[in-house]
């Protein structure tokens, strides 16, 4: 029990040291992390293995049916006739192997129908993984702007305790009164919920975060990065024309477009050209194997009875063709129709992804165009809010301006902050998102770009 306790206390050492030990993780080794561990991306991972498993396979069609079939019976013994017992009777055993194959042209053509899901496979699974890779890169900068956010509270927090602790001292030298106590330690004290709730959702979306990246929820992580960005201007029709057919929603229109224009054909080959088959069957048979106590007959063997049609091979070969397949409202018939009505479906939803792109492009230039001026306006904010409550905090310490001034000025100093945090957020992510539209990496963007 001893030496139990002993190993238990030291794997609880070792456990703990790995946990504490902090990972650090900026915006590259996230997505790292999501390729190796994220439980999504190896989901969709199979479903491409499953298209091109059959794309590699498609000469299977051309493989014959094969079948066995074993059967067993009790026939009457007809030579041997005296007696009553089980000898009366035989124990009969047949053994049929057949194959069969059935050739259309429309078999022959379907390798390129497999081909073309496996294409849609990659560009299904290339849009899931860019999909995740925007996901976490803009969780990775969320939880960076809470982390900052955090610390304007904190920063708010300790300015209204040292606060606090002023005016207590002004109260003692008889300079304010003791409601201006009473108001200042409210002042500090009612910072703190929203400061707990803050890190509360931090926590929350942190454990996310792990989840996503496959991290442990006990591992400790350090978030290392920025928000710092240059400023680009990019010109909306340039961006339209060079990288519009890009955009993975539209290949994958595209894509599925291309894959029901060949299953129509396909459909139309198999519905309206004949089959050709192909069938063997042979079935040797043995009668009464085990019986060793009268006259054996012939049939106690193997053997080829050409009278019973038993152990002949036969083969056979058939051209056929479905007449049902003309008459409207038939399965095919239908068939045909509702591919062709697909495909009308697609060509409308391809024209209406396209419009939508194109203003969703719009809209992030204007997003984008619309941070960088209201960037510029919250830097001055924070400059001017600095040097208010500068004055107003040195003003109400020689008894000149009231607390409510100085709680007034923090909190615009403390606003102006937060909200270039945010509109740096916003600019940011607004380049995350121009980068997944027009699926292409920004410094290539910029490279090609005359107004960058």
């Amino acid at each position: 029990m001893k030496k139990i306790l002993i190993l238990f206390t030291v794997s609880f050492i070792l456990v703990s040291q790995i946990f504490c030990d902090d990972l650090v993780i900026d915006v590259d080794k996230a997505i790292a992390l999501l390729h190796q561990n994220n439980l999504d991306l190896k989901e969709k991972s199979f479903e491409l293995k499953i298209a091109e498993r059959g794309k590699a396979t498609t000469w299977n069609s051309l493989l014959p049916e094969i079948g066995i079939k074993a059967t067993s019976d009790l026939m009457d013994n007809p030579g041997f006739t005296s007696g009553n017992g089980p000898d009366d009777a035989r124990f009969g055993f047949e053994l049929g192997i057949s194959a069969s194959l059935n050739v259309n042209y429309a078999l022959l053509a379907r390798r390129k129908s497999y081909i073309l899901n496996y294409e849609n496979g990659v560009i299904s699974y290339e849009m899931a993984v860019k999909g995740l890779e925007l996901e976490t890169k803009i969780q990775f900068y969320h939880l960076l702007n809470m982390l900052e956010q955090i610390k304007i509270m904190e920063k708010g927090i300790n300015l209204a305790e040292k606060r606090y602790i002023q005016v207590k001292k002004n109260f003692s030298k008889g300079l304010v009164a003791e409601l201006d106590v009473l108001k200042s330690k409210v002042s500090y004290e009612s910072l703190k919920p929203s400061y707990s709730n803050m890190k509360n959702e931090y926590e929350k979306i942190l454990m996310g975060f792990k989840i996503m990246l496959g991290i442990d929820r006990r591992q400790n992580i350090v978030l290392s990065g920025s928000f710092d960005k240059d400023i680009y201007t990019f010109n909306t029709e340039e961006l339209i024309s060079a990288y519009m057919g890009k955009s993975l929603n539209l290949r994958l229109l595209n894509k599925n477009l291309e894959l029901l224009n060949k299953q129509k054909k396909e459909a139309a080959l198999f519905a309206y050209s004949p089959m050709l088959s192909f069938d063997y069957s042979i079935s040797p048979m043995k009668y009464n194997p085990w019986a060793d106590d009268y006259e054996p007959l012939a049939g106690d063997s193997w053997n080829f009875d050409e009278d019973r049609g038993i152990g002949m091979g036969v083969f056979s070969i058939a051209l056929s063709m479905s007449m049902d397949n003309f008459i409207p409202g038939s399965a095919e018939n239908v068939k045909n129709k509702n591919i062709k009505d697909q495909i009308n479906k697609i060509e409308y939803n391809l024209k209406n992804t396209v419009k939508k792109s194109e203003v969703e492009i719009i809209n992030i230039i204007k997003k984008l165009e619309n941070s960088i001026q209201q960037l510029e306006t919250n830097n001055i904010n924070v400059e001017l809010a600095g040097k208010v409550y500068e004055m107003t905090n040195e003003a109400f310490n020689n008894g000149t301006k009231e607390l409510l001034d100085v709680e007034a000025a923090q909190n615009d100093l403390l606003s102006a902050d937060a909200a270039v945090l945010g509109e740096q957020f916003n600019y940011l992510t607004g380049l995350l998102n121009l980068e997944y539209i027009l699926n292409t990496p920004l410094n290539k963007i910029l490279d090609n770009s005359s107004g960058s």
